[in-house]
């Protein structure tokens, strides 16, 4: 046997995506919250770029004004910024300076307008977090410095919802701390506020708020400590049976006591903001056609600086200023056209949208028409992960109110009539079934499969199932609701 080396050529085809087309992507996804900080830091890194003021359009003279290329492949070329061009930003930006510094003018601030500006700042107030008001509840609760330390040590495991994620053992080993006084530390914690806080789970933090509440002797601490998994299951006669007691009393420590304590009690702290929902869309009813009119409010209009056009044809600019301003021109002018693409494509999914969901958006009753991805992007001739990413959280605001993009894209069913059907037309002709059952008496899968069976829509019992996980619905017995006659049986049988 001979040992040598052997050279071999394989042929491989990969698609490069240049700098534009992942921004022309990642543009496309953005909804216009996220479009617009996304601009405004592209102004930031870009000196060429300028936010228009007011309602001011970018003007046709920043195209004139812009240098002529050889040719169109040399000025489309990706754009790398090193050291150098930064040193000339940096020297760009210092002109700039100057330039203003000589036409604007400095003043001191009036006395009202100082104390106008304080009680400005005075204003702002950040809720604080949950570690916050725990750390500011230690100084209150605990005297000695090493409880203190401990304390500081506990709150570091209690995690956004408020509860201890640690094992006291491994705590006490890895900081070296004395476990009997560490477990003393946690119990104070544990009365601290939110009240439940410092618990290991939601049953612990429940009967930690009752006992709080000075409820220790109560049915509903008793349901809580002893017939927790019960209770969860809904499991009422099981519990009344046990506990030989009326379904009106269980039925009070449900709706007086358990009710109202919380489950989760860090959350009321978390710093997750409610961000409003702006729609990029809006459809709007002219008698018999639907207008589409595409959000352009929130969006900052953009414009090229002439000043840095200028430098291209003065002849004192070096050959690697000007290198540096075309680099970033170029990279301006994609910005604008995948911006300007983003808005098209948002417009003419949209336009398709109002024709096949007419019915939909102008009657208070309409259905759904089963709609796919593909089908319109066949129509439009485009690909169809460029629909996926242009209805990507993304809503639009339409005579029937307000809904994801996402909604319209649908699978279909066919009734027994032959007629189309939209999977979301299925779920909401199930959620109406389950709206208008009996809660002493549930309908099971089954019967709801086969009720919607009855209305002509053909749909298996594991769907049923599926879907109603999909609304976080229970089962059966989870839904079930006990009336005191039912109750009454359930212990006159023991």
């Amino acid at each position: 046997m001979k040992a040598g080396q052997q050279q071999q050529i394989n042929v491989t085809q990969t698609l490069m995506m240049s700098a534009q087309m992942q921004q022309a992507l990642k543009l496309l996804q953005l909804p216009l919250q996220e479009l617009e900080l996304y601009i405004e830091e592209q102004v930031v890194l870009n000196p060429l770029l300028e936010i228009s003021v007011g309602e001011e359009e970018i003007e046709e003279s920043d195209e004139v004004d812009a240098p002529k290329m050889d040719s169109e492949e040399q000025f489309e070329k990706e754009v790398s910024i090193d050291d150098k061009d930064l040193l000339i930003l940096s020297q760009l930006d210092e002109d700039l300076r100057d330039h203003f510094s000589q036409t604007e003018y400095e003043r001191n601030p009036t006395a009202e307008e100082a104390k106008y500006k304080t009680y400005l700042e005075q204003s702002i107030y950040a809720e604080p977090s949950l570690y916050e008001k725990l750390m500011e509840q230690i100084h209150l609760s605990f005297e000695q410095e090493s409880e203190r330390l401990i304390a500081e040590i506990l709150i570091g495991y209690i995690d956004e919802n408020g509860f201890f994620k640690g094992s006291l053992d491994e705590i006490c080993q890895f900081h070296q701390l004395d476990k009997a006084l560490t477990e003393e530390v946690l119990k104070e914690i544990q009365t601290f506020e939110p009240l439940g806080v410092g618990a290991s789970s939601i049953q612990e933090t429940l009967l930690i708020q009752l006992l709080t509440a000075k409820k220790e002797g109560t049915l509903a601490y008793t349901i809580i400590r002893d017939y927790y998994e019960q209770l969860i299951h809904n499991q009422i006669p099981v519990i009344q049976k046990q506990l030989k007691c009326s379904y009106e009393d269980i039925q009070q420590a449900l709706d007086h006591d358990i009710s109202k304590l919380d489950l989760h009690p860090g959350t009321h702290y978390s710093k997750i903001p409610n961000l409003a929902v702006i729609p990029d869309v809006t459809l709007r009813q002219e008698e018999e056609t639907l207008v589409v009119d595409i959000e352009r409010d929130y969006f900052p209009l953009l414009k090229i600086n002439r000043r840095y056009l200028k430098l291209l044809d003065d002849p004192a600019t070096t050959s690697e200023t000007k290198h540096f301003i075309k680099q970033h021109l170029l990279s301006a002018r994609w910005l604008m056209r995948n911006i300007q693409q983003r808005f098209s494509t948002l417009e003419r999914i949209a336009q398709v949208l109002a024709v096949k969901q007419y019915h939909f958006f102008t009657n208070p009753n309409g259905l759904l028409t089963p709609l796919t991805m593909k089908t319109v992007a066949e129509e439009l001739n485009l690909n169809e992960s460029t629909i996926v990413r242009t209805v990507s959280n993304k809503y639009i605001f339409s005579p029937r109110g307000i809904h994801p993009l996402r909604t319209f894209f649908t699978g279909k069913y066919v009734s027994d009539e032959g007629e189309d059907l939209s999977t979301t037309t299925v779920k909401e002709a199930m959620l109406t079934l389950i709206e208008k059952e009996d809660k002493s008496h549930p309908i099971s899968d089954e019967k709801i499969s086969v009720l919607l069976k009855e209305q002509g829509i053909p749909c298996a019992r594991r769907t049923v199932a599926k879907y109603r996980s999909l609304f976080n619905i229970g089962n059966t017995q989870q839904r079930r609701k006990f009336k005191s006659s039912a109750c009454g049986e359930a212990v006159n049988e023991e």
